[in-house]
């Protein structure tokens, strides 16, 4: 069926322009709003492309923030050295340093068993330190006689572990050991069968508990654990073996050979401190892009500074389409540019020589970018490294 129309027949008058005309004139306010609504769409990604060049800005600031971490240094040890180190802001030097003893924990093997859940071992007590523990037909096992020493571990400092070293007939043996290199026991095994005939048990030292050792520039130091920290401001040692003895010093008795009024005399191995001068500087160029990009976003806003807009091909090889010329004149953005600015040209009241980025080679150009000088910033880092921070 065709469609009737009367197109003015009847009055003489274009009723199908009229009734057209009205409706878009009602949809007028909506497509200004539309038209808005897609407006401040585009400036809320606009602010958002100002936001992720202002949070790289600040994770590179923050980077040079922290004395201790843009005052980075490298350590040299030579690859026979007794030891190894790392630095975490640690000031530059060279330091002599043996190590004459390695802090380990007192650990004592007893004989083999057959099994270790089988009863074999009667009734009786187990003695460390203070501490008694009652052994019966409940515990007897050397799994039960482990649990019963781990319980009380809080108490004695001593902790039981069961090994199987492969034998064919008595593999398993209890192992205890002490909690630190401070912790010594003797542990005293009272136990007899039904018929109160004794039963061995042979408990074997087969490592003392001791204290680290060593000599920073011939002072000696001492420690529970082979980590040393705090020894050397912003070192950490880590020691791995004992230095060759050179000399046995001269023994006294009763008095341990480090308390000798000449005691032995090792090998050292010397460690040096040196600024890390790359790592820094690679930080400050970091810096100096972060800022960059920012200022070159604002500068591509405005047609005086020459800059062009992000071209259709460029958006579409997946380059970001800049939209900070939807931002143009917008005072959140004239206050980002100003006070990133006015840091430029701060002068920092501190005690050392360094006290404006210009001394590291930092200048402002014409179109609010700043210019890093490599030879500049590399005699800064070579002649006041401990200046800058």
């Amino acid at each position: 069926m065709s469609t009737i129309t009367f197109g003015g027949l009847a009055t003489g008058l274009p009723t199908d322009d009229i009734v057209t005309q009205l409706m878009e004139i009602e949809r007028l306010p909506l497509d200004r709003l539309e038209a808005k609504k897609s407006s401040e769409s585009l400036k809320l990604q606009a602010y958002g492309q100002l936001k992720s060049r202002l949070e790289d800005l600040r994770s590179a600031a923050g980077d040079l923030n922290i004395t201790s971490e843009v005052r980075t240094s490298s350590i040299e040890v030579s690859s026979d050295a007794a030891f190894s180190a790392v630095s975490s802001g640690a000031g530059t030097g060279s330091y002599d340093i043996a190590v004459a003893q390695l802090a380990q924990v007192q650990k004592s093997v007893s004989a083999g068993v057959a099994s270790q859940s089988d009863s074999l071992f009667g009734s009786g007590t187990i003695t460390l330190g203070d501490e008694v523990i009652t052994i019966d037909d409940s515990n007897n096992s050397l799994i039960g006689m482990a649990e019963e020493i781990n319980a009380i571990s809080g108490d004695t400092g001593v902790r039981a572990s069961i090994i199987n070293d492969g034998g064919e007939d008595t593999p398993y043996r209890l192992v205890l050991t002490g909690q630190d290199a401070t912790t010594s026991f003797t542990p005293e095994f009272d136990l007899a069968d039904s018929e109160a005939t004794e039963i061995s048990f042979d408990l074997s030292q087969v490592r003392v508990a001791q204290q680290a050792i060593a000599y920073v520039d011939g002072i000696e130091v001492v420690s529970d654990s082979n980590t040393l920290t705090g020894v050397i401001s912003g070192v950490t040692l880590t020691l791995n073996e004992t230095n060759t003895q050179i000399s046995a010093g001269t023994p006294e008795d009763g008095v341990d050979s480090f308390n000798w009024d000449n005691p032995p005399v090792y090998e050292t191995s010397q460690m040096t401190v040196a600024p890390d001068t790359e790592a820094l500087k690679e930080k400050i160029t970091t810096f100096v892009d972060s800022y960059n990009e920012i200022m070159d976003w604002i500068s591509a806003g405005y047609d005086e500074f020459g800059a062009s807009a992000t071209t259709d091909e460029e958006v579409e090889a997946g380059e970001e389409e800049v939209l900070s010329n939807l931002l143009r004149g917008d005072s959140t953005v004239y206050s980002v540019k100003r006070q990133m600015q006015s840091l430029l040209s701060t002068v920092i009241d501190n005690s050392g020589s360094l006290s404006s980025l210009s001394q590291l080679g930092i200048s402002t150009q014409k179109d609010g970018s700043i210019n890093l000088d490599s030879e500049t910033l590399d005699t800064a880092l070579e002649n006041n490294f401990d200046d800058i921070l």
